[in-house]
């Protein structure tokens, strides 16, 4: 980067100050991530917009321990300042009088401050902004903690559906239970050492809540349990009524970051349901408004998501319960039954899923797969 472009960037670009940060943490923002050394001091010619920035203290293996971090729609010539809290292994807010101070002075801590790397041979920031371009600092405020922090403990609505459910299965496995010696008085004491969830903790995701399971309407006749257990377009439609296309995409983006960089594992079970409420959707595909407006855009996300992966992230989170894999094919599927409209859109998605070795179905295979959802292997119905 020449001398003019430098200087330029740092008139224009936002600073990140923090201060008494120690030797040999893991400090990034986005998608780059260091190891600190004696000299640094935070980062500068931050470009506007939104980033992440995340931090994880080092043990004395290198090993990083939890990963914390906050968004910050950083605005042009901003300077943010934090200062490192050794007890609590985190960054804590700089008063307004000493920011100010360091706004003053900020030329001298350059040569403590790394540049942020937007050259034109470096795509991180191409890719970052193709991964935000739908998250707005009105969704962070919605979604996110309060002032956009989280840590690898973060929790969300999911996880109180799971100890839900943990709490419903044990409760009807009471009977069993009690013939095989266990006293209610045992059964209770199992149940209530179970963790539950502070719905009053402010620490929380606040995701728009999609029941992926309960996908047809109140009062649904036993036809549209059938069609609207498997096809999500009833759930879709009926989230499009209170949220917004670029909501969901926003959300959709905000919730693979939340897993990709947040190393948060509710981030991912909402992506997952985003994406199997989107490209789980059939009856959709007839129309063009939705299809144009919210299923392309995902499908447009997801393969941009797809390029930035690292292969061992797919392998241990993407390909786990082989649900990606199913989602593909079933979305593959639709398409085909529907007409074929979004081939150009499936063409680039084979291509972009040969970079992990992935295959969906083409030609007779999909012509074999139709027959078999409109005979035998077709859903039914069950009484329970």
């Amino acid at each position: 980067m020449d001398q003019t472009t430098a200087q330029a960037l740092f008139e224009s670009g936002a600073c990140l100050v923090i201060l008494d940060t120690p030797t040999g943490i893991e400090f990034g923002i986005d998608l780059d991530t260091w190891e600190t050394g004696p000299l640094f001091k935070g980062l500068k010619m931050i470009p506007p917009g939104i980033h992440y920035i995340h931090y994880s203290a080092l043990n004395g293996e290198k090993q990083p321990g939890m990963r914390s971090g906050f968004f910050h729609n950083f605005s042009p010539r901003e300077v943010v300042a934090k200062r490192w809290c050794q007890e609590t292994e985190d960054l804590v807010a700089v008063n307004e009088e000493d920011t100010e101070r360091i706004r003053q002075n900020i030329r001298d801590l350059d040569k403590g401050l790394g540049a942020y790397q937007t050259g034109e041979n470096n795509q991180t920031y191409t890719q970052w902004q193709q991964l935000t371009c739908k998250i707005t600092p009105k969704l962070l405020h919605e979604v996110l903690p309060p002032h956009g922090c989280f840590s690898s403990a973060t929790g969300s609505a999911y996880e109180d559906e799971e100890m839900a459910a943990v709490l419903k299965k044990l409760k009807q496995q009471a009977p069993a239970m009690a013939e095989q010696g266990v006293s209610a008085a045992e059964l209770q004491s199992i149940i209530d050492a179970e963790p539950t969830a502070d719905c009053a903790s402010t620490d929380r995701f606040n995701f728009t809540p999609i029941n992926i399971r309960h996908s047809f309407p109140p009062h649904a006749t036993p036809d549209e349990l059938r069609r609207f257990s498997k096809d999500k377009s009833w759930l879709l439609r009926s989230i499009l009524q209170s949220r917004t296309c670029e909501d969901i995409l926003g959300e959709f983006q905000l919730a693979f970051l939340v897993i990709l960089v947040g190393q948060n594992f509710c981030g991912i079970e909402h992506w997952k349901r985003i994406l199997h409420l989107v490209l789980g959707s059939a009856e959709v595909l007839g129309d063009a408004r939705v299809v144009e407006t919210v299923v392309v855009p995902v499908l447009r996300c997801f393969m941009s998501q797809l390029r930035v992966c690292p292969h061992e992230f797919v392998a241990s989170v993407l390909e786990q319960d082989n649900f990606v894999a199913e989602i593909l094919q079933e979305f593959v599927l639709n398409v085909y039954e529907s007409g074929g409209g979004l081939d150009p859109e499936i063409a680039r998605l084979r291509a972009v899923l040969k970079m992990f070795d992935w295959v969906l179905p083409e030609g007779q295979q999909l012509q074999t797969k139709a027959d078999e959802e409109e005979g035998e292997y077709a859903p039914q119905v069950v009484d329970l």
